[in-house]
């Protein structure tokens, strides 16, 4: 069991991810961007998403393993499966320094920009 709080962990990975040269953010799932957009409405001065966002953790308590989405935006230029792993490296070596133990990390590349354009991915 442990006593580590998942937001702990989540911002630990995301400053850990982007760390990673060709990480240009972090993008958050439909339910947190909903939950901000709410919150900036009611408190002016709160534009950016709050650290971590773009990361979801949990404990499974049942098999002891911390279960890790990391959500990314890349910049163009590199090769993203080369991003993605470095990503899941340092995001694996932030939840051992939070919580040592197993753990599961899934990367998710949302979009890459560059030069002035985005563009979705998917897969």
């Amino acid at each position: 069991m442990t006593a580590v709080d998942p937001g702990i962990v989540e911002r630990a990975v995301a400053h850990a991810a982007l760390s990673v040269p060709g990480v240009a953010g972090l993008q958050p799932g439909l339910g947190r961007s909903l939950a901000h957009a709410a919150h900036a409405q009611h408190a002016p001065g709160t534009a950016a998403p709050p650290p971590g966002a773009g990361v979801r953790a949990r404990y499974a308590r049942d098999g002891g393993v911390w279960h890790v989405e990391v959500r990314c935006v890349l910049t163009e230029g590199g090769r993203a499966l080369d991003t993605a792993r470095a990503v899941r490296a340092r995001a694996l070596a932030a939840v051992n320094r939070q919580a040592p133990g197993n753990c599961v990390v899934a990367v998710t590349i949302t979009r890459i920009v560059g030069d002035g354009r985005d563009r979705a991915r998917t897969g």
